[in-house]
Order: C-alpha cells, then sequence, then structure tokens
C-alpha cells in the first residue's frame, strides 16, 4: 500500500449541529460519553450479517446482546461513520471515559491516525479516500482536463458505457416513492458483509432524511423506468460526506455505475461550491482512480478485562488483515 496520505488539516469533520441532529435520530443513541471537559455521542453497537453461517449468526447475536446491556459502547455512531473523531487522551486508558452506565466495560472509538493506548487495541481500519478539489478547477470539465490521457480516457468511457442511466435527485420525492426501494438496493449491496448499520436500513435512511433534511441527498439511478442504483451524500458547507450507495449487482457490473456514482459526486460537488469530498472507506483502489488520496484512521477498543485484551490482541495478530491495495495517481504532475 502507497505511504502517500491526504493532508489531515484540509479535512473536516461534520458540523456539531449536523452531527447532533443525525445521531439524536438514530434508534441506537445512547447517552454522551466525557473525556476530559469534551462530551461525545456514544451508541450501542448492532452487528447484523445478512447471509453467513449459522455460528456467525450466533456468535453475533451474543454480541448483540451485551451491547443492549450497555456493557459495549461506540463513541460516535456506527450508522454515521466518519462523521466524528474524539480526541483520545494521550497515555491514558479506559479510565478517561466518563460513563454513568458503571455496566460498560467495552468502549470503541473511532479516530484518526494509529495511536496506542493502555487498555487498549488498535486495530487500523480501511483508509478514507479523500479528495480535495484544486481552485483553479471551476467545473467538472476542468477536472477531467486534469487528468492524463489514460485516465480521461477511462474516465469518458465510465461515463459513456452508463450514459443510458438517468440521474435523479429523489430524495425531494414522497419518502414512499424511494425509500423502501433504496433501503432494498442497499441490502443487496451489503449482503455478504458484517455490518454494524442495523436491520432495518429503510429506517436508516429515513433517519438521515428527517433529521438533515436539506443537507442530505439522494440521487437515483434509472434503467428505463427502474431504479437499479443510487448514492447519497451529506452537503455541510464546502465539504461533501458521501454515504449511502447500493445497486443492483447486475446492472451495475456491465454499466460500471458504481464509478459513475463516485465522479456525479464530482460533479455536483462543482455544483455546491464543495473543495472536499470524503468517498468513505470502501473501493479504496477504485477511488484514488479519480484522484482521492487515503486518510489513515484506526479504531481503538478499550477495556478493564486481561482476557478480552488478550483476546482482541489475538484477533489483531492471527485474523485482522489490512487490505493490500495501489494508488493510483491520475492527474498531471502540476495537481500533486
Amino acid at each position: 500500500m502507497s505511504k502517500v496520505t491526504v493532508n489531515n488539516s484540509n479535512t473536516n469533520t461534520l458540523s456539531p449541529i449536523l452531527t447532533r441532529k443525525i445521531f439524536e435520530s438514530f434508534p441506537n443513541n445512547s447517552e454522551a460519553v466525557k473525556i476530559g471537559t469534551q462530551s461525545y455521542p456514544s451508541s450501542i453497537v448492532e452487528l447484523n450479517r445478512p447471509t453467513g453461517k449459522y455460528i456467525h449468526r450466533l456468535l453475533l447475536r451474543l454480541f448483540n446482546l451485551f451491547s443492549r446491556k450497555g456493557m459495549i459502547r461506540s463513541l460516535g455512531n456506527t450508522c454515521a461513520p466518519g462523521l466524528i473523531f474524539p480526541k483520545l487522551e494521550n497515555g491514558k486508558g479506559i479510565n478517561q471515559f466518563h460513563i454513568s452506565n458503571n455496566v460498560c466495560g467495552v468502549v470503541s472509538a473511532n479516530i484518526l491516525g494509529i495511536n496506542e493506548y493502555p487498555d487498549s487495541v488498535t486495530v487500523e481500519a480501511k483508509p478514507f479516500m479523500v479528495l480535495n478539489l484544486h481552485s483553479k478547477w471551476n467545473s467538472f470539465d476542468d477536472y477531467l482536463s486534469a487528468f492524463t490521457s489514460k485516465y480521461r480516457v477511462r474516465a469518458k468511457k465510465v461515463l459513456k458505457e452508463s450514459g443510458h442511466l438517468n440521474k435523479r435527485r429523489i430524495d425531494q420525492l414522497p419518502s414512499n416513492e424511494w425509500i423502501a426501494a433504496c433501503g432494498k438496493l442497499l441490502a443487496e449491496s451489503l449482503q455478504d458483509k458484517t455490518i454494524a448499520l442495523g436491520k432495518n436500513l429503510p429506517q436508516l435512511l429515513q433517519c438521515y432524511h428527517n433529521s438533515i433534511n436539506e443537507n442530505f441527498h439522494v440521487y437515483g439511478y434509472y434503467q428505463e423506468s427502474k431504479l437499479v442504483g443510487f448514492i447519497s451524500c451529506i452537503i455541510d458547507g464546502s465539504n461533501l460526506f458521501a454515504m449511502h450507495l447500493g445497486m443492483d449487482a447486475k446492472v451495475g457490473s456491465h454499466t460500471k455505475l458504481y464509478q459513475r456514482m463516485l465522479m456525479d459526486l464530482v460533479e455536483v460537488s462543482f455544483e455546491n461550491s464543495i473543495s472536499s469530498i470524503n468517498f468513505g472507506r470502501t473501493g479504496t483502489e477504485i477511488k484514488s482512480t479519480l484522484g482521492a488520496l487515503p486518510l489513515t484512521n484506526s479504531f481503538v477498543v478499550f477495556t478493564k478485562s486481561k482476557f478480552l485484551l488478550f483476546l482482541f490482541e489475538l484477533y489483531v495478530k492471527f485474523f485482522h488483515k489490512r487490505e493490500s491495495f495501489k494508488l493510483r495517481k491520475p492527474f498531471k504532475t502540476e495537481f500533486y
């Protein structure tokens, strides 16, 4: 994996007002957790795997049981990855968290970087892929012109092969015309993954839509009259955060729909005076072909239990696999 990373100072988290509105709308939202003088929202973690072996589901149910009893807490919310990064105190372990629920024995936090702390295990996660739009680019055409000929040809091929698909902003339609359909497409795209979004994916989309209405955009892609894909994003000032994506796998495989949706977010960014796009953590190499650079982040899991700490360390050492990818550099030299 390349060591090139995006500059953290150019990447902003979501504004506190929007963060609060979103987090308070989630059914798994829990009490605030204090670190020093700063309070952070927290949530109950629920893991779900739509498909998989029975034993996997049994373990997930056991995990969810402990979580619902308040024994496991996550700072931020797994339903909103990348929107909050708590500032942990160096040299301090689980005692730095002030939680009124004294049964909580495990606390997890998503942070930028790969720092280590007492009473914890740090697990490096897939990087967030961030594209900072150059000040010389005033339009999507300017952006494409900054590509080397090789990547510009590839980009135009994506636009051509997906050109028959009709893009519409659908969050402005009545909810019953898109929420359920998008939830189904999202479930299809996540069916082989263990997820922490909960089982009710339409409800998840409804939470975003209801809580930050005008800041939450959802774009649907239609093949003739059938919805075959969608992508959602949050627009907050000069920052855009890509959120949920779902598509019909059969359509996506031969139309390059995934790449088309990402490219459309770049075009949307120019329309909304955006300077930074956080594409999220999946599809790392593909997103780098659009000029996005990796932002290193990790999960830190704290516990007082030496036995659990041993199990976490065992997992990191023998089972956790870091994603390997080739970082593509599509822009002409002058734009790096």
